[in-house]
């Protein structure tokens, strides 16, 4: 049986269609589907509880983008004993591009019912599960200018990016792991699981989502000039290249704002959240 979670508040159209593909390459084959509708923000979280508590074991089948994988993924009783199928359907789909799942509804589909699925790591933060990149500082800027815009769709992100390079003026926080605290004036602090955020802008172009480890990256805040240089290596997915920029591996980091601030996981925002990152494993799924 596979419980299809489909993201029916954002992206309607797209959704709806995809889900249509699905349900017909899964009869193709005799499979059995139960479908399940988001009704407001958090429902697939609700979904997922509901399903998992019944079954821990079972096969959920999200239609939607890193949004609604993001609540599914924090509804799971265990995430080590389901396994997750994508059908791609958000604006940006930064996580599908990761793990190499295909756009294309069809192939995305294939790849589920006739794939394997894959052990693949998470990030936990604070208590909360995320799948692809965590943090603080100007990504959690662009994403409160994102929704308090009137523009839809990837430009939304590059546009209030831009606003930013001119307004942002760093955040004052430690990161501490594995024996090492060290004060910074960010730009940005990250963990990632993933490498892309805003739909293709390559924050952390090193990680790989199933090495039990997490990335961490920080960008200094410098000067405009060198901000806006900086600007110019994360959207060539050379940042890591930029001098002010810091990388390294770990399984834990804890990341701590002189101020209590808003953190983003999966582009989910999160007031004033613990930023104690750990590495999740056991999860797994359909991915070539």
């Amino acid at each position: 049986m596979y419980h299809i979670i489909v993201n029916s508040v954002s992206r309607k159209k797209r959704a709806q269609k995809n889900l249509k593909v699905f349900l017909a390459a899964a009869e193709e084959r005799g499979g059995e589907c139960a479908v399940h509708y988001t009704r407001c923000a958090g429902g697939g979280k609700e979904l997922a509880e509901k399903i998992t508590a019944e079954n821990p074991a079972a096969e959920i089948v999200v239609v939607g983008g890193d949004g609604t994988l993001h609540e599914v993924l924090n509804g799971l009783a265990d995430p080590a004993a389901c396994r997750i199928g994508l059908i791609p359907s958000g604006t940006g789909n930064d996580f599908a591009a990761v793990a190499g799942i295909p756009l294309d509804a069809a192939e995305a589909s294939r790849l589920v019912l006739d794939g394997e699925a894959k052990e693949t790591d998470y990030l936990d933060v604070g208590g909360v599960r995320c799948m692809n990149v965590g943090g603080m500082g100007m990504d959690v800027e662009v994403l409160v200018r994102c929704r308090r815009g009137l523009i839809k769709g990837k430009i939304k992100y590059l546009l209030s990016l831009l606003q930013c390079l001119f307004a942002f003026k760093g955040y004052a926080l430690t990161v501490e792991s594995e024996g090492r605290k060290e004060p910074h004036s960010a730009l940005i602090a990250v963990a990632c699981n993933g490498r892309r955020i805003g739909g293709g802008i390559a924050i952390c172009p090193a990680s790989v989502i199933d090495d039990g480890k997490m990335d961490v990256v920080t960008v200094e805040c410098l000067s405009k000039w060198q901000i806006v240089k900086a600007f110019g290596k994360l959207m060539k997915g050379k940042v890591l290249e930029y001098p002010a920029a810091k990388h390294f591996l770990c399984e834990r980091v804890k990341i701590t704002p002189a101020i209590p601030c808003t953190v983003q996981l999966d582009g989910e925002l999160y007031n004033g959240l613990d930023c104690d990152v750990t590495i999740g494993r056991g999860l797994k799924i359909y991915r070539p």
